[in-house]
């Protein structure tokens, strides 16, 4: 941290005045006094004391949730700390985070922190923050316009992580746990469950050569995309073993039966093996109260941060037990027989978008779509580019227990034809551009059935009001 001088004092004075009128007027305060900060003082991040401890999270898919996660454990644990969790994942977010968990004049108040990070912008905040642990949940291609080669976004994660952080990896995905290299480090992983195949094709695999020696790998087990396991015949490389590995789910009243990976929502229970347990034997149970394969990825992330930072299985289970996983990115409700969700799937992300449909796809019974994934809201701008659709894995909704989809967006009839051409019969989707209109063409089904609504982020609050027209509807059937 660099001495504080005459202008970062004036300036965390004027932001202090600044936010406090926000809020007296009734405005979030989430990265503008950030972005006040850094104008006023452009090395405002490198003056302001930090907490002792820092736990970045970061990664494509999972680190808001993941965030958010381990934030709810340590409010369980009564732990008095800074989290950018109604912030923005840049430098702006951070500050306005940091600011907020110091006194008035930027000396530290709370000793620690959680803090979610764009995985680009790390090479930004990482020399002036060095966390002391690092979760990265995965690296995939995301937007094509920032972040559409995984490969680019490792490199940057490669040439910026402080030498001292510690560093808890994803075993199962091929790319990101080579960060190991140079760095202290554990690792996660979920071993094939019970009922999943050995291999799963996607149109999307980013990671089919060695990321040693560049030779072609050999799949050993690939959940999708490139998450699974690989060898190298050439120069022996391998994706783990992990640290952490979940091996099977269970439901507590029977743990002889073994749930397999198609009913995971029956499952309350996840049994995970590590020679990392402060106590007790090498397999222990924990709670889960997800609902797919990235609940349990995130949860077992979040067990491996705690267990690392020296806490109990029994404590961990404990604190998971109080929490609920996703709770900002997903909505379950229950009307009459129907069970509606509400989901985040990332607007120019179709990895994000596919992982979503797999997951609603193994749910049983008949399906009703709702998709609010273009980034258009009430006009097109050159943004809101719809090639990534193509990308996304669209021949799941060909499945004959999908019985409507409805796209609503300016784009609504691009996405139309991508589906079209990934085999989904024409007369079962329905197209509008105003996107709060898209609950009023959902046929409501008469018998028990699933009803999905997914949303970009831009869409957050129109999927919000289309959850209440549609409860409005089937309460009055």
């Amino acid at each position: 941290m660099k001495n504080r001088n005459l202008r970062f004092l004036v300036t965390i004075f004027i932001v202090r005045l600044t936010t406090a009128f926000m809020k007296l007027i009734g405005l979030k305060a989430s990265h503008f006094p950030g972005q006040l900060a850094k104008r006023l003082c452009p090395d405002f991040l490198s003056q302001i004391e930090k907490p002792e401890t820092i736990i970045g999270i970061t990664g494509t898919n999972g680190k808001t949730t993941i965030s958010n996660l381990v934030a709810d454990m340590a409010d369980h644990y009564g732990l008095d700390f800074a989290h950018n969790a109604y912030g923005s994942n840049i430098e702006e977010g951070i500050i306005t985070t940091l600011i907020e968990a110091g006194t008035f004049f930027g000396r530290r108040r709370k000793n620690l922190a959680f803090l979610e990070i764009d995985e680009r912008l790390t090479r930004v905040i990482f020399p002036e923050i060095s966390p002391d642990y690092l979760i990265v949940s995965n690296l995939f291609r995301e937007s094509y316009l920032r972040n559409a080669h995984a490969e680019f976004i490792y490199g940057v994660l490669k040439e910026n992580i402080p030498a001292k952080t510690k560093l808890i990896l994803n075993a199962d995905d091929m790319l990101s746990y080579n960060l190991a290299e140079g760095h202290e480090s554990v690792s996660f992983s979920i071993a094939r469950l019970a009922g999943e195949p050995q291999f799963t094709r996607n149109l999307i695999r980013d990671v089919v050569l060695c990321p040693s020696c560049h030779q072609p790998l050999e799949d050993d087990f690939i959940r999708y995309h490139h998450i699974g396991h690989a060898h190298c015949k050439n120069c022996g490389w391998q994706n783990g073993p992990a640290n952490y590995q979940l091996l099977s789910l269970q439901k507590q009243e029977d743990p002889e039966s073994e749930i397999s990976a198609n009913e995971m929502p029956a499952a309350d229970s996840m049994v995970i093996s590590s020679r990392g347990w402060k106590s007790g034997s090498t397999e222990q149970i924990f709670p889960f109260s997800g609902e797919n394969m990235l609940d349990l990825y995130n949860s077992l992330a979040a067990i491996t941060l705690y267990s690392e930072l020296g806490y109990s299985p029994a404590s961990i289970a404990g604190a998971l037990a109080e929490v609920t996983i996703g709770k900002s990115r997903k909505e379950i409700v229950k009307i009459g027989p129907h069970t509606l969700y509400r989901m985040l799937a990332k607007g120019k992300n179709p990895i994000a978008v596919t992982r979503v449909l797999d997951a609603i796809m193994k749910r049983p019974g008949d399906k009703y779509i709702v998709l609010l994934v273009d980034t258009s809201v009430k006009e097109m701008s050159p943004e809101d580019n719809v090639a990534w659709i193509f990308d996304a894995d669209l021949d799941l909704l060909a499945a004959d227990d999908v019985k409507q989809i409805v796209v609503a967006g300016m784009r609504s009839e691009d996405i139309r034809l991508a589906l079209l051409f990934a085999g989904v019969g024409e007369d079962k989707i329905v197209c509008c551009r105003d996107k709060e209109k898209s609950a009023d063409l959902l046929r409501l089904p008469d018998k028990e059935s699933t009803i999905a609504i997914l949303y970009e982020l831009y869409s957050e609050s129109i999927s919000r009001k289309i959850v209440k027209n549609l409860q409005t509807r089937l309460d009055g059937k």
